[in-house]
């Protein structure tokens, strides 16, 4: 028996594999190899035990319900103009650039994103996406704490925010339509208002997902639809009126519906942003430099068309490189367009300045209580509404624009469920968590986990118990962080992973060597630049020291620890590509976009953690939140290792479990 050659064995298994999985028990000679009785033995049990022994089942039980139609339009909704673009373009009141361009270029780096992640899914389209890449390329410690923090913990943050669009863009300007302004505004009073919106957001997406992949694709598919023909109802009623028409009916509208004393509510409205201190550039300049300050926030809602990623395992067609490509890319591309056709005509009929000047009203009184005209978030949808005077079309209107919200909703529990799922089948959570509905084939259980501690979330959030509302800034950060982690993973599979690489259809894509050689020598630049960049941000931070307490003072030298440790990686993912590139080996296209994207990521996670200027509230001086961060990585950690110690005690070997794919 121990002279047996391993080889051999290891040639056959994968044909034994599907003998096991039609036979109760494993007889050797269904595979023609000729071993005597003790090999006999050997073989059985160590094909068993990495089959039956070390993932919960043989197959996931999950089914391919989804098309790549439906991946791309969960891509558009990801990242939607409607909820996550509006809200967002809205707290940028305060920064000088064009909101145009800052969509541009953020669009832009995200192509990158969107060629890492479509090569990985083509090279292993798993249910758990970058959880199953992580682990199987970085490392099980690694991709566990990245993912399952990024994509299960940091997501019950995210219901308040679904919760605070729900009521902005459809509850709240449906009840002043439907003729209750004291129902409207109760929708935007805390507590009880938001905690309902938050409720209705874990209501509504429960069951949405529960009900299955394939109803869910229906569903999308027709809030998609709807979605579209609002949207193209209010392109329409900017594109055919004239700023005088808006005013007009600017000022009749907004006191009839939320029980105001008529008033001149345009102008009073640029007034109190000018005097909230709203500074904003011209929509028609690029202003690249002024501009690239709102890029960082711009990721809230672009960054995402690859939230699907951890949903390939269910998607026809996953292996096909291109199509997986374009259903994300086609998200980016079309939602930036929309997004710059609705500036300009948001430009041409309301003006600009009274766009973002309502905008920095409307914040402004929110975080420092100071006087605002309109007391509801400025909608610009049911602003364009008020150019038709019958009531029933605008509440048509905000009804079918209200799709996206809806058509989206789900976004915010059904890629996470298959992260948990996906580490449940690894045996890294219990095995009650992978449980299957056999009809919808639905983690029903993994949901539950998403769900439940989102409803204690939102109840935190709604009386800002122990500065909740604070907390969730650091939402963006962690998935951007697990997002890092990913590309990383994407720079070196074409090594780590070279039998999965070479097999899978991505290995074709090879670039020319200058190409290689141009993309590294820009990489090597841009790591001297952030590297620079960090000392820079960091001694204006340190520069403050003195003025914090001890709490931030703490948070400070773990960001200088971080950004050590960031700086190794950075010259680490030099050394290894650059031994490549000098050894004559032409790149991977993959490893070319990985490089560029994950230096994006450093940048942005830069900006975010020092942020002297406090632009974007997620950094150092947001201490509450980084110690939420904190305690959901050591959360992560800590059922790391106890989940590893108690296989280890059932006698599984979990190290074994990572170097297998999971069979879908």
């Amino acid at each position: 028996m121990h002279t047996m050659n391993r080889a051999a064995l290891n040639l056959e298994k994968e044909s034994a594999y599907k003998v096991i999985q039609t036979k109760n028990e494993f007889d050797p000679s269904s595979i023609g190899l000729p071993l005597r009785g003790g090999q006999q033995a050997y073989l059985a049990k160590e094909i068993q035990m990495s089959e039956v022994n070390l993932f919960v089942r043989k197959a996931s039980g999950l089914v391919r319900a989804w098309s790549v139609f439906d991946a791309f339009i969960y891509a558009t909704f990801s990242i939607n103009l409607i909820t996550l673009g509006l809200f967002i373009f809205s707290y940028c009141w305060y920064f000088e650039g064009s909101l145009g361009t800052a969509v541009v270029v953020g669009g832009a780096f995200t192509i990158f994103e969107v060629i890492v992640y479509a090569s990985l899914i083509s090279a292993m389209p798993r249910a758990g996406g970058d959880y199953v890449w992580q682990s199987r390329i970085l490392g099980r410690s690694t991709g566990f704490l990245l993912s399952v923090t990024g994509w299960w913990f940091i997501l019950w943050l995210w219901v308040p925010l679904y919760g605070q669009m729900l009521a902005y863009e459809f509850l709240t300007p449906m009840a002043a339509l439907l003729g209750s302004p004291s129902l409207a505004l109760w929708f935007t009073t805390y507590p009880w208002g938001p905690l309902t919106s938050m409720l209705l957001v874990c209501l509504i997406v429960f069951i949405y997902i529960a009900i299955g992949m394939k109803w869910y694709a229906r569903v999308q598919k027709t809030c998609f639809y709807m979605g579209v023909v609002g949207l193209a109802i209010v392109f329409g009623l900017l594109l055919f009126n004239n700023k005088e028409t808006f005013i007009a009916a600017f000022n009749a509208n907004v006191p009839a519906l939320y029980g105001l004393p008529a008033g001149d509510y345009y102008n009073d409205t640029i007034s109190a942003g000018q005097a909230a201190g709203t500074v904003f550039g011209p929509l028609g300049v690029i202003a690249l430099g002024a501009s690239m300050a709102m890029v960082p926030m711009m990721t809230f809602f672009n960054l995402w068309p690859n939230w699907g990623s951890t949903l390939y395992g269910e998607v026809r067609g996953a292996t096909d490189y291109k199509r997986n490509f374009w259903g994300m890319a086609a998200a980016i591309i079309v939602t930036a367009g929309l997004a710059l056709v609705f500036f300009a005509l948001i430009d041409k009929t309301m003006g600009w300045d009274f766009y973002i000047n309502a905008n920095g009203a409307f914040w402004s009184s929110v975080f420092y209580g100071t006087s605002v005209p309109i007391p509801v978030w400025p909608y610009p949808v049911q602003f364009a509404s008020f150019l038709t005077s019958s009531r029933a079309l605008q509440t048509l209107i905000v009804f079918l624009v209200g799709m996206w919200w809806f058509g989206w909703s789900g976004t915010v529990f059904l890629s996470s469920t298959r992260v948990i799922f996906a580490a449940a089948l690894d045996r890294m959570l219990p095995e009650w968590v992978s449980k299957i509905e056999p009809r919808t084939k639905t983690p029903v259980n993994a949901l539950l986990l998403m769900v439940i501690p989102s409803i204690i979330i939102s109840i935190l959030y709604a009386w800002n118990i122990a500065s909740f509302q604070s907390i969730v800034l650091d939402a963006t950060l962690v998935i951007a962080v697990t997002f890092f982690g990913t590309t990383l993973a994407g720079i070196v599979l074409p090594w780590k992973q070279k039998e999965i690489f070479d097999g899978s259809p991505i290995a074709r894509y090879i670039m020319p060597a200058w190409l290689s050689w141009l993309v590294t020598v820009l990489y090597v630049a841009a790591v001297g630049y952030l590297i620079w960049l960090t000392v820079d941000l960091g001694g204006q931070v340190f520069a403050q020291w003195a003025d914090q307490t001890a709490l931030t003072q703490a948070m400070i030298a773990l960001i200088t620890l971080l950004s050590v440790g960031n700086a190794a990686l950075l010259v680490y993912v030099i050394v290894f590509v650059g031994q490549k590139v000098l050894a004559g080996q032409k790149l991977p296209l993959i490893t070319v976009a990985g490089l560029i994207f994950f230096a994006f990521l450093d940048w942005l996670l830069l900006v975010w953690f020092w942020d002297p200027g406090y632009l974007y509230g997620i950094g150092w001086q947001n201490s509450t939140s980084m110690v939420f961060m904190i305690v959901m990585y050591g959360l992560a950690a800590a059922i790391y290792f106890g989940f590893s110690a108690y296989r280890k005690k059932q006698g599984i070997d979990v190290d074994k479990v990572y170097k297998e794919i999971p069979v879908e």
